[in-house]
This record gives structure tokens, C-alpha cells and sequence, in this order.
């Protein structure tokens, strides 16, 4: 266990005002150190806290406070987490939570509105005050979350040969994608791909044909150009390493509320997307049900 000093609202809100936030992030300063605080008590979060007060730089600390946001919602419902987990590799896991006898682990990532929307946005609103997208390629921020889930689950951190009572998640916060426009149906796209999609949404406007999803698998013959394209681009094979859909069990995708991005303290709810290459049924409700009363499904 790290000591550390508890965290008063001049220094929060000097991490704050180093890390780039303006006053819209300093009216939730106070909201944020009560988390802070909750968490503190517990005298397990020492490393969090250290990283959250060495921010100098706005994505840092985002993914920080969002750590802090995940941490204290399983808190106030019962459920502490282990911050800085390992499974016998070189670094670490975010979080590992413990539940009816099975060992969570969840690496944590907020994906951003890409520079370039942002740019544009930017561009728009300096010449007159308003911003119109009009966007090109709708499945840009389906191939985002995919390098994600390519980058956050790479064997430094999770043993490419899981326990039989673990469970690898990779959670991302989408909130800011497609202008804050990404929906339940993207997230099932990105992660289990058109089969699911159709399933859960028929007759639905949500397939993309050249995308394949996280966890597919499919047979070298039955892929058209623009999915072995995909393939390579998005989920960049490389023989010298397992594909993470072969240990990771799921993709949590996460949404704020508010969605303002100045907001540093805000409630989450999810979309919990399995590998059914990996999980089984039974396995897959065990874990939801004790999720659901606490970080339920967003309503699609």
C-alpha cells in the first residue's frame, strides 16, 4: 500500500488548473474531491491518487479522473476494486474486481474526439459561432475503438493464457465519439460485428459489411476485399502475438453523464460486450448481475 497525503481543493484544483482545465472544470473541482475523498478511506488507491496529482497534461488527467469516476461508482455500492492488478506480466492491470468466487481484471482507456473533428468544430464556431458535421465515414470511430481494444489489451499487461477464474475486460469511454452521437449499436458493431448487430437490432440500419467485429473470427473464405482490408488496417495481425480476442473476455464501453467534457465528476452506465469465442453463458450472467444495479446497460 502507497501512503499519501489526502488531497485538499487547493491542490485539486491546481492539478486542475495545470492539466489545462478552465473554470467550467473547476466548478466540479469539489464534486470530484468528495470521490477523492471516499476513496482515500479505504487506503487503497495511493498509486491513482500519486499519478492524478503528477498530471500536466489535459489527457493524462482525463483518464485519471475517469479511473476515479469508475472506482468510487463500485465503492459506493459495496464493491472495492484492487487499483494496479497483475497476471504475472511486465506491467500492470487498472483495476481488478473480485466477484462470486471470479477475478475481474479491467484496463481502462477514454478515447477522445479525435484532433481533427475537433479542429473543425473549432475552425466553425470561431467564424460564426456555430458547428454542422457532416460525417464522410461513419465507421472511422468503430475502427478507433477497435486500435483500442488492440492497444489496451496487449500481452504486457494480460497473460495471453487467462486462469480459468479470470476475466480480461478492456473498458472504454466512448462518450466523446461521433461528436457524442456513438450509440449502443456501434459499440456491438465494433465489438462483436454484424451477426450481433443484426440479432439485437433486424432489419436495422446499423451493418457496415466491410467491418469485422473484435471478436469474430471469420473463415478466411468467406471475407470480401474490403474486410481482409479492414482486418489489416484495424486489428493489424502480427504473427509474433495472439490476437487479444484469444484471452480477452469483453468489451465494457462506457458513457458519461453529463457529457460535457469540463465535467470531472459524473455518474457512468455501459454496454458490456462479450467474446463468445471465450465466455460462456452461464460465466457472462454471473458477472452482469452483479454489475446491474450499479453500472446497468444504457438504453439502446
Amino acid at each position: 500500500m502507497i501512503e499519501t497525503t489526502r488531497m485538499d481543493l487547493a491542490e485539486l484544483s491546481q492539478v486542475i488548473e495545470r492539466s489545462g482545465g478552465r473554470s467550467g472544470a473547476l466548478e466540479y473541482a469539489e464534486a470530484l474531491l468528495q470521490k477523492i475523498s471516499r476513496l482515500e478511506a479505504t487506503g487503497g488507491y495511493g498509486q491513482l491518487f500519486k499519478q492524478l496529482s503528477s498530471s500536466r497534461e489535459q489527457g493524462d488527467f482525463r483518464g485519471r479522473v475517469l479511473e476515479v469516476n469508475f472506482a468510487d461508482l463500485f465503492q459506493r455500492n459495496g464493491q472495492h476494486l484492487v487499483y494496479g492488478a497483475r497476471q504475472g506480466m511486465t506491467g500492470d492491470i487498472d483495476f481488478l474486481w473480485r466477484v462470486d468466487g471470479l477475478e475481474v481484471f479491467i484496463e481502462m482507456k477514454l478515447l477522445r474526439q479525435d484532433k481533427a473533428s475537433l479542429d473543425a468544430m473549432n475552425l466553425q464556431l470561431e467564424a460564426g459561432g456555430v458547428y454542422a458535421s457532416h460525417v464522410t465515414d461513419d465507421t472511422r470511430d468503430i475502427g478507433r475503438m477497435q486500435l483500442d481494444l488492440i492497444s489496451k489489451a496487449g500481452t504486457t499487461k494480460f497473460n495471453p493464457q487467462p486462469q480459468a477464474g479470470w476475466i480480461n475486460l478492456v473498458a472504454i469511454d466512448v462518450t466523446e465519439l461521433q461528436l457524442g452521437m456513438v450509440d449502443v449499436a456501434d459499440c456491438v458493431l465494433a465489438a462483436a460485428g454484424n451477426r450481433e448487430v443484426q440479432h439485437f437490432y433486424p432489419d436495422s440500419p446499423y451493418t457496415r459489411p466491410n467491418v469485422v467485429g473484435f471478436f469474430e473470427k471469420p473463415a478466411e473464405a468467406t471475407l470480401t476485399e474490403e474486410q481482409r482490408n479492414w482486418l489489416t488496417a484495424m486489428h493489424r495481425p502480427n504473427s509474433a502475438a495472439p490476437h487479444p480476442r484469444d484471452y480477452l473476455h469483453g468489451a465494457l464501453f462506457l458513457f458519461r453523464h453529463p457529457k460535457d467534457t469540463a465535467a470531472l465528476s459524473y455518474e457512468l452506465n455501459a454496454v458490456l460486450v462479450w467474446n463468445r469465442l471465450l465466455v460462456a453463458h452461464e460465466k457472462a450472467v454471473r458477472i452482469y448481475e452483479a454489475m446491474r444495479p450499479f453500472l446497468p446497460y444504457k438504453p439502446g
